[in-house]
């Protein structure tokens, strides 16, 4: 069948039209976005692999096998309640393809879904195709600090984060064995290995063109071990004199301060990011504050609060940090696994302003999902029962693969203590505070897998996950079916 029959193509003639309007006229990220998705696909599009033309401001009629681009001013593509206002996009297949997107993000998408068709098919059937995604964010988080990973490597995630249709990337650079990104403000910080801040601003500009916002990740007061590594003395120690791995004394003032500056600098170098996350996790055995007598010492003495415990102290130090941030315009997200814990009485609560990345629900005593929201905070799903890729399958876990999450997975699944009570919002029931979900690469034995071996098997479980997290439900029979 042919194009009057019912079928769009592609022919010899065919071009890219952009509606000339206030939005598109002299829009060089519109122009850049169309670029790139074409270069991408210029070998299969042409038999001389030349990319398609690009006319702009064409008032004539559309030409059969045509593509007509539309940034719409509204705001909206008209597709109804749910349409997400920047990322969901209108395709109206007739004579030609009509995209209608309310920014350049849908652009891409848009765009995309059009030649992924056309490439699997060979043609379009006429119609009208309306999509746009079930949650706001849809993450990958790569643990760049145990590991080393190169800046091409992790361009090369960000393209493919796109293809995906996946929104955000984290980057969690600190931990205890290693941190990998360039300090000016504490060299002493770093590890043999590490990215310099030139090749950072490459990550993040590579990641802005592809519409991809970058979240920095430094983890505190936890996970401190490599940069604490010169700085013995502001290790936390118990009663008995034993240090705490990698944990700061955050009754110290010295300590804290050295952790603000270290967030002041990566505030500056990641200046057009908006969130940051701070870590909390894992500070010590949350059920054991007893065991570090100063903490509860400098809830009463430092903090006067009457009755004061050490988990206040550890609740003080986080919203001091969260405030750092929000005084600067950052939106701040923490772990969820040391908050509102059932062993322990906060008499200081987490400021509710601080988003909840909710990876695990090990232990009995830690918060269900439904407890962080009643508090009033948003949360991310990073159920880490479907999502961590732990290298070296450490610390009892097993890769996880994209049959399991393409077949039992969805957004509003988080996870459960083994045995314990299922903890699920139904699909189509999600509360609003739950805004994204995200796939984490944990580097816990670095030399397990190679940088290559990594993207080769996330790549199953990743596209599942963005699958998923698009639509919110299955939409093809099974796993195979989905391959």
């Amino acid at each position: 069948m042919n194009a009057s029959q019912g079928q769009w193509r592609l022919s010899a003639q065919s071009r890219v039209r952009i509606v000339d309007n206030v939005r598109s006229e002299g829009n060089r990220v519109l122009n850049d976005t169309i670029f790139i998705v074409l270069s991408e696909y210029a070998d299969s599009l042409t038999p001389s692999g030349h990319l398609l033309s690009v006319l702009y401001g064409e008032c004539e009629t559309p030409s059969s096998g045509d593509v007509v681009i539309e940034l719409n001013d509204s705001g909206s593509t008209g597709a109804g309640d749910g349409m997400d206002s920047r990322e969901g996009y209108v395709i109206e297949i007739g004579e030609f393809v009509h995209i209608t997107a309310p920014s350049e993000t849908a652009v891409m998408y848009g765009l995309r879904t059009v030649i992924q068709l056309l490439l699997a098919d060979g043609f379009m059937p006429y119609g009208r195709i309306t999509d746009y995604p079930v949650m706001p964010e849809r993450a990958l988080h790569i643990d760049i600090g145990r590991k080393f990973y190169t800046a091409e490597w992790i361009m090369d995630r960000i393209r493919e984060m796109s293809r995906l249709r996946l929104n955000t990337l984290q980057l969690h650079f600190s931990e205890n064995e290693g941190f990998r990104l360039m300090s000016e403000s504490h060299p002493e910080v770093m590890s043999d290995e590490y990215l310099t801040k030139q090749e950072m601003k490459a990550i993040i500009h590579t990641a802005a063109r592809y519409h991809i916002a970058v979240i920095p990740s430094l983890d505190s007061p936890g996970h401190l071990g490599q940069a604490l590594r010169t700085h013995p003395d502001w290790l936390l120690k118990n009663s008995s004199g034993a240090v705490a791995p990698g944990a700061l004394d955050i009754t110290n003032a010295a300590a804290r301060q050295f952790v603000l500056e270290l967030i002041d600098e990566y505030a500056e170098l990641f200046a057009g990011s908006t969130h940051f996350h701070i870590g909390g996790d894992e500070f010590i055995n949350f059920g054991q504050f007893g065991e570090y007598p100063q903490l509860a010492e400098y809830a009463e003495n430092v903090l006067n609060i009457s009755g004061g415990t050490g988990v206040d102290t550890y609740i003080d130090y986080l919203n001091g940090v969260a405030e750092h941030l929000e005084s600067k315009g950052w939106i701040v997200r923490a772990w969820n696994d040391g908050l509102y814990r059932g062993d322990q009485i906060q008499r200081i609560t987490p400021k509710s302003s601080i988003q909840i990345t909710y990876w695990t629900k090990w232990h009995e005593m830690m918060a269900p999902v439904e407890e962080i929201i009643a508090q009033g905070h948003q949360v991310i799903n990073f159920n880490d029962a479907y999502f961590y890729y732990v290298l070296g399958e450490h610390a009892g876990y097993t890769y996880p693969t994209g049959e399991k999450i393409c077949n039992s997975w969805h957004p509003g699944l988080f996870p459960q203590r083994s045995g314990g009570a299922k903890q699920e919002y139904p699909a189509g029931s999600y509360p609003q505070e739950l805004i994204g979900c995200s796939f984490s690469i944990w580097s816990d034995k670095p030399e397990a897998q190679t940088e290559a071996e990594v993207a080769v098997g996330i790549r199953g479980p990743l596209s599942a996950m963005a699958e998923r997290a698009w639509l919110g439900k299955q939409k093809l029979a099974g796993y195979a079916e989905f391959i």
